[in-house]
């Protein structure tokens, strides 16, 4: 899939509130990376700083439609980008599209947003993601479940981590609610056993896009 045909499917995505999103193409040209972004990629393999830069010229994009252009976008020492201050985002890669998504620190806690390829994911993987209860509740055709539950799970993993910088495997995680949303299966501080992140999901082309938007007042609403 195109990126103009990427954009075009977002256009018809309803996103919450304030949040801005961009798209860019990791085969293209793009402009030089920023010094500070050029030294996290230093020794990458070629595909691999072709998708870090799509994806920095992404979050440009979308940080710009904030009133921020031009703006750095560093890697911390965990990975993780390093958004300006009072922002926060997500960036996801693949070999065809990056995406990134921002919003005002004031409105969200935290962002994770995630790009599959559609397709079947090999049964030898399909446990480490999730049960056959989490898979049931999305297809009855496990292969799909399991590449969707691990986009939806992938998207709520970056968007608490910017408020715990803890890592962790699927089953800290269980989908619930029919999908809408997932638990935590143990303590990961500032969460607690049993909070849920809520998690949106759409079909994009031959691709799924996961999305986790954690309100500024989460954290206050669970305590």
């Amino acid at each position: 899939m195109s990126i103009c045909d990427l954009e075009q499917h977002l256009s018809l995505i309803d996103f919450p509130g304030r949040l801005t999103v961009s798209v860019a193409d990791p085969g293209a040209v793009h402009p030089p990376l920023h010094p500070v972004e050029e030294a996290a990629v230093l020794r990458a393999v070629s595909g691999r700083r072709a998708e870090f830069a799509a994806g920095r010229v992404a979050a440009r994009m979308a940080l710009a439609q904030m009133g921020l252009p031009g703006v750095s976008i560093p890697m911390a020492e965990d990975r993780a980008p390093v958004w300006p201050a009072g922002t926060v985002g997500s960036i996801s890669h693949t070999g065809t599209a990056c995406i990134a998504i921002t919003g005002d620190s004031e409105d969200y806690a935290g962002l994770g947003i995630d790009l599959e390829d559609a397709g079947s994911l090999d049964i030898s993987l399909r446990r480490e993601i999730g049960t056959k209860k989490e898979l049931d509740q999305i297809s009855d055709d496990h292969g799909i479940a399991a590449t969707r539950l691990f986009s939806l799970k992938e998207a709520a993993y970056k968007a608490q981590y910017n408020l715990s910088r803890t890592v962790f495997g699927f089953g800290a995680l269980e989908l619930t609610d029919g999908g809408k949303c997932l638990r935590f299966a143990r303590p990961v501080p500032p969460f607690k056993k049993g909070d849920c992140l809520p998690v949106l999901q759409w079909n994009v082309g031959d691709m799924w896009l996961s999305l986790c938007a954690l309100s500024a007042s989460f954290l206050h609403v669970k305590s």
